[in-house]
């Protein structure tokens, strides 16, 4: 079973062409640089978020996802490829 089969990256797709790509890109971009310096996935997520509060806040629900499967799936497959499988379900 694909990763891209899991029921979170299903309902990932569910957002496609609701939620602004680019947003999102740069978001997963801005996570991607503090994760390296902090090596904390997690507070590299909550840093990242609070300076996107009002987009946040506006699609918590996705965001409450996408932390939720850079958590889960990072550590497995890494951060970039997990960022791409994310985006390249939004397209």
């Amino acid at each position: 079973m694909s990763i891209m089969d899991e029921e979170e990256f299903k309902l990932i797709r569910q957002y496609k062409n609701k939620i602004d790509l680019q947003t999102v890109i740069s978001i997963l971009e801005e996570i991607e640089q503090d994760y390296v310096h902090s090596e904390n996935l997690t507070s590299s997520i909550i840093f990242v978020y609070t300076n996107h509060l009002d987009v946040i806040r506006q699609n918590r629900e996705f965001y409450e996802l996408l932390s939720k499967v850079l958590e889960k799936y990072s550590k497995r497959i890494g951060f970039e490829n997990i960022s791409q499988l994310v985006i390249n379900s939004l397209k």
